[in-house]
């Protein structure tokens, strides 16, 4: 290791020593994001989270100008966002996963334990409910920074660990970079594990690799059980690449998760069923059943909030899901009494009728609007 990455861990050491020093063992105003292990990294800047429930958005920790973190700028400034939050008038006061906390005695890690990528753009999709940021970068499909750059000054440095270190795949569309696939091999070859959220439309060759050695987690968002549907959502043609790229990383056994967004274009009950059904003839083991944050946020989208229909919709999802023994989760940002209602609406039983059963139910709560 040379001189410089040695100071950088060295740096890191010092530096996290005096954080949990300050703050460990305290009750504060805090979230899970700002412990001290999480980096996201955006074009330009670094951050703890990617939140946008608030209308401060997410708080920059320091600048990301050379492909490395650095551990006083980055720990410094992240000491500087957990003493202005407990003024009251912090970046995050508003955020509603800001909640008063009790510290553990050590909150920051010798290590970055987790790192989101969120500093490239453009996209083989056209979701109706993606705000399609670009970032104002000078090209699309390119990170800000060299991720392979990255990763090997980080791995050198020791700022992560093999088989301790994660790594999200945020958006633009990760398979389109022209690094991706030797930057996935680089972490896998490194037991980093790493969750990757994709389109489904290219097939990704290093993303089965990471697949079948039990190191990724792979989420790819169909919404839709129809191939009209799914090109009036995605805006794209490309539904039945997507179901085969779903069947072939299926087959590898790995940690898969098909997603479905239920918002007003997705939520009748038969194209609920036609997902279900062609999730089950491909081998999907789990699902995610999520909802349009731009009818969850507190900001006004233009779009209209979340109705009974959807929470309908959801719930005969789980329950499809589960007459089909496939595993699944209510994922994204559900409110809690979204969360109520759909179990509420769930408690009819998993019979071969259950489609017809729904749809009587559906009809049923639609009169209550």
């Amino acid at each position: 290791m040379n001189t410089d990455c040695r100071a950088a861990a060295r740096e890191w050491k010092e530096r996290a020593a005096s954080l949990n020093k300050e703050f460990g063992g305290k009750s504060l105003k805090h979230c899970g994001d700002l412990d001290g292990g999480k980096v996201a990294v955006t074009p330009g800047v670094l951050k703890v989270c990617g939140s946008a429930t608030h209308e401060n958005g997410s708080p920059s920790i320091c600048e990301y100008l050379t492909p490395t973190v650095n551990p006083e700028e980055f720990l410094s400034g992240l000491g500087s966002i957990i003493r202005e939050n407990q003024t009251g008038t912090g970046p995050c006061v508003g955020c509603r996963y800001l909640k008063q906390t009790q510290m553990p005695r050590k909150f920051v890690s010798s290590f970055i334990s987790y790192m989101s990528l969120h500093d490239f753009c453009g996209c083989n999709s056209q979701c109706v409910y993606c705000t399609g940021s670009e970032y104002h970068l000078p090209k699309k499909y390119v990170a800000s920074l060299d991720h392979e750059m990255l990763f090997n000054n980080l791995l050198t440095a020791k700022l992560v660990r093999p088989q301790l270190t994660s790594v999200g795949w945020g958006g633009g569309e990760p398979t389109l970079l022209n690094t991706f696939e030797k930057v996935v091999d680089l972490l896998r070859i490194n037991r980093m594990r790493q969750t990757i959220n994709t389109s489904g439309i290219r097939f990704s060759n290093a993303i089965e690799r990471a697949l079948k050695a039990r190191l990724a987690t792979v989420q790819i968002s169909v919404d839709s059980g129809t191939n009209d549907t799914y090109s009036k959502v995605k805006r794209n043609q490309h539904c039945d690449n997507v179901w085969e790229s779903i069947r072939r990383y299926a087959s590898t056994g790995g940690d898969l998760i098909v997603k479905y967004i239920v918002f007003s274009m997705n939520s009748d009950a038969e194209e609920i069923d036609c997902f279900v059904r062609r999730s089950e003839n491909v081998g999907v083991r789990k699902i995610s059943i999520s909802v349009d944050a731009r009818s969850v946020y507190t900001q006004n989208y233009g779009v209209e909030r979340i109705t009974l229909k959807e929470l309908v919709a959801a719930s005969l999802l789980r329950n499809l899901a589960r007459t089909r023994d496939i595993e699944s989760h209510l994922g994204g940002i559900w409110l809690p009494e979204h969360i109520e209602k759909i179990n509420e609406i769930s408690n009819f039983p998993g019979t071969p009728s259950l489609l017809s059963r729904a749809l009587w139910k559906l009809k049923s709560y639609m009169k209550q609007e």
